[in-house]
């Protein structure tokens, strides 16, 4: 039983890197829920984090009062379990074994590679306005492409030879799949990321200034992106003033349900109601910001509940002190700068809000949550 457990655990997590980068990685969880049913009944550590996670449940559970498709809210509910247990509590199996985590973020690149391609494919054909990948749009291959650039970029500078003649043209596709995506968050998302991957890693900031560089080059050579880039300081763009007006909506929502909020997933079904008539926009499906959708939705409790856990992550991932391991400490460095890039795109965006990309921020968490227990010794002379 327990090497089918393993097979089903690994196959769930080849699914997962695979998926990931293409919009959609639902397809690994029924391997992973099965693994985790099959095989042995895991310790899980009683941490604040796992306190955070189960208050996070608990007071998603309570949204059902107030909402309006009280299944919807259970099904919801059930996906942000699943995303909890299996990938931000369950990051330690990746961190315990570090040949198959090695192997996995190769998969990572080579299908983000893959979105790159085939996203500037569309592009360039004409097929689609902006860039997007198979099973997500602009602004989801937006989010990958957040921690694709930092991860490339981090193999390309621990590579030597042909891998890093690899790793570079690797960076140089994956930074035009973010570029074409047109996704302004995913952009400061991505810079936000970038600078703090170099600030933690003193010796690759040359290579960061010089990866900006090459972005700006391309910006000044292709007019279309400028354009956008300046469209995020225009509060008059249409665009711009719609996800005012859905803030302004969705800010009413809250006064009128601060404790329970809605019910998660219910708020484009309240949404109508809240609209300002100065919007065009009929039906919104979300905030465009991650904190304040959590608040509409699920109410202070789980808000408080992300918010700390959020918190927590960022503390974690700013501690280095003590880990001499130099891969942990690399893969710790690229979690939270892409977590933070991610985060930051969604101060704009919702784009982690269900099991098709959300798993991808859980999962950087608890990479950066327990990176520290799995770190080797450093060896001395």
């Amino acid at each position: 039983m327990s090497k089918i457990s393993s097979f089903l655990l690994k196959t769930g997590w080849v699914l997962m890197f695979v998926g990931l980068p293409l919009g959609s990685a639902v397809g690994a969880f029924p391997f992973l829920l099965a693994g985790k049913i099959l095989g042995k009944r895991p310790e899980i550590e009683k941490d604040l984090l796992f306190f955070l996670v189960n208050i996070f449940i608990l007071t998603s559970l309570f949204s059902i009062l107030n909402s309006r498709n009280k299944l919807f809210v259970l099904s919801v509910v059930i996906q942000l379990f699943l995303m909890l247990y299996l990938v931000l509590l369950g990051a330690g199996y990746l961190l315990s074994k570090r040949g198959f985590l090695k192997k996995l973020v190769k998969v990572f690149i080579l299908f983000s590679v893959f979105s790159g391609i085939y996203g500037t494919f569309l592009y360039f054909g004409r097929f689609e306005a902006r860039a997007r990948t198979l099973f997500t749009g602009e602004n989801g291959l937006g989010t990958v492409m957040i921690p694709a650039v930092i991860l490339t970029l981090a193999c390309f500078t621990h590579t030597k030879g042909k891998k890093k003649l690899l790793a570079g043209f690797s960076l140089l596709i994956v930074l035009m799949g973010l570029l074409l995506s047109f996704s302004r968050g995913a952009w400061l998302g991505a810079g936000g990321g970038l600078l703090i991957y170099a600030i933690c890693q003193k010796k690759d900031r040359l290579r960061v200034a010089a990866l900006i560089a090459i972005v700006a080059l391309i910006f000044f050579a292709y007019p279309p992106l400028v354009y956008r880039f300046n469209l995020i300081f225009n509060p008059s763009y249409p665009s711009n003033q719609e996800r005012i007006y859905i803030l302004k909506a969705t800010w009413q929502m809250i006064k009128d349900h601060p404790i329970t909020g809605v019910g998660m997933g219910n708020y484009p079904l309240v949404y109508p109601e809240y609209k300002l008539a100065e919007s065009r926009i009929q039906n919104a499906s979300f905030a465009h910001n991650i904190f304040i959708q959590i608040w509409a939705e699920g109410g202070i409790g789980t808000l408080a509940a992300f918010v700390g856990l959020v918190f927590l992550t960022l503390i974690k991932g700013a501690r280095m002190r003590g880990i001499d391991d130099s891969f942990l400490r690399l893969v710790k460095t690229v979690s939270l700068a892409s977590f933070a890039g991610i985060l930051i795109h969604n101060q704009v965006d919702c784009t982690i809000y269900s099991m098709h990309i959300g798993p991808l921020f859980f999962l950087l968490a608890g990479i950066i949550f327990y990176s520290h227990k799995f770190a080797l010794p450093q060896k001395r002379d």
